[in-house]
């Protein structure tokens, strides 16, 4: 590797690739680039004797040294505990669990979210994601005014829930976050069970 940190593709090609727990993930095969700026975006992983490739996106490089290349990521278990934001950059939670496929590859996480919901006696009003904050599953009763037929309370319940989201709908994940392709409030009714 040159002094000022760059190096080759000759000296990348065949390098060893260790995910963060110290696992061989398998040898750079080629790198892609930006067609415009020429700067290289992914590494293309070989793995396994049957010739598996995945892409890598260079952001999940830590370091890169004579003999191998680390990677900051184990790519299933240090999702666990990211914060996960939606579309718009509002936080929705918490990475709980992260689920992988029969190819090993990522198939959905659940996530960790606090919800606001509403309701008179049983009938739900609304119900909205609120960011996390530091309370404990509680609910709380507002008096209203007079309604026809006499009085009701309104509910406020603050509670926790799971919801489960697919790996088609992430749009980028970064070392402490996940963000998703949509606004939080298309993923109210998704409530994974416990």
């Amino acid at each position: 590797m040159a002094k000022d940190g760059r190096t080759t593709f000759n000296r990348v090609k065949g390098i060893k690739v260790y995910d963060a727990e110290g696992e061989l993930f398998g040898h750079v095969d080629d790198i892609e680039m930006n067609r415009t700026t020429m700067i290289p975006t992914h590494l293309i992983i070989h793995k396994g004797f049957f010739g598996e490739y995945f892409r890598i996106n260079i952001r999940y490089i830590d370091k890169i040294q004579e003999d191998k290349i680390l990677l900051w990521i184990s790519p299933i278990q240090n999702l666990i505990g990211a914060t996960v934001t939606d579309n718009m950059g509002t936080d929705m939670g918490t990475v709980k669990h992260a689920v992988k496929g029969k190819d090993g590859k990522l198939e959905y996480v659940r996530v960790n979210v606090r919800i606001v919901k509403t309701r008179k006696e049983d009938h739900e009003l609304n119900r909205y994601i609120v960011p996390m904050m530091p309370f404990e599953d509680m609910s709380l009763s507002l008096p209203s005014g007079p309604v026809e037929g006499g009085s009701a309370t309104t509910n406020i319940d603050l509670i926790t829930e799971q919801i489960t989201v697919g790996v088609d709908e992430i749009r980028d994940i970064h070392k402490d976050r996940i963000v998703l392709k949509h606004r939080k409030d298309e993923y109210l009714s998704r409530r994974s069970d416990k």
